[in-house]
């Protein structure tokens, strides 16, 4: 069975166009998925995130299956590298968690100073307009295994800030509660910022299976590029 993500690398890939020599950043990696799938196809990685938990998760994974992938723990707005990467990935929503959007932007620096020249940067996030359009704010699912999870969402029209709540309720009835705030940028807000920080915007797409960007596509994946100075 081909896992999902296995598939996501296979469309930032192609996106990517990088030599097979070439270092990629996973920004925001979480338990490595992502980047231990850029490893198997060849390629040099790094993954860095804030959460040492799951640090740890992904280093087992990468020795378990013989990976030379580094893992760093570090802020994303203080990543310890300087024009190291030919291209920079940040998938599955790992953007706009921070409490303003001057934060924001220091991880954009931050990504162009990590960057070689004509290096590649990727950003995956919801499409701002189709969620607005289909947005529902509570909803549940239940597992195979008899859990809950209950969902609360709020949606604040000033802020574009979307927070969440998660309850997940397993069979024996012990709970466990998540709260997030995200930022939701639409593609002309995440292209001016990206502009203004000196990128610039080659290509925005609706999905993983390089659909064209839509008012109803479900994601919004964005390439843009560091230029020559």
């Amino acid at each position: 069975m081909r896992y999902k993500w296995g598939r996501e690398v296979d469309l930032v890939l192609q996106t990517l166009d990088l030599p097979q020599e070439a270092r990629i950043l996973d920004l925001c990696c979480r338990q490595g998925r992502h980047a231990l799938e850029f490893a198997k196809r060849g390629y040099q990685v790094v993954g860095l995130d804030l959460s040492e938990t799951l640090l740890r998760h992904a280093r087992k994974q990468a020795k378990e299956q013989n990976l030379p992938v580094e893992f760093v723990h570090s802020d994303m707005r203080r990543i310890p590298f300087e024009e190291e990467f030919d291209a920079v990935v940040n998938l599955f929503t790992a953007f706009g968690y921070l409490e303003e959007d001057e934060e924001d932007e220091k991880v954009i620096r931050a990504v162009a100073k990590t960057l070689k020249t004509e290096g590649k940067f990727l950003i995956d996030l919801p499409n701002h307009e189709r969620l607005m359009r289909d947005f529902s704010p509570n909803y549940f699912t239940e597992s195979p295994d008899g859990s809950l999870m209950l969902v609360e969402g709020s949606f604040d029209v000033l802020s574009d800030r979307l927070k969440t709540r998660w309850l997940l309720i397993d069979k024996s009835g012990k709970r466990r509660e998540r709260i997030s705030i995200q930022r939701l940028y639409t593609f002309t807000e995440l292209h001016k910022m990206l502009k203004s920080i000196g990128f610039q915007v080659k290509q925005v797409f609706g999905g993983f299976d390089g659909s064209e960007y839509k008012m109803d596509s479900k994601r919004m994946i964005v390439l843009a590029e560091k230029p020559i100075n």
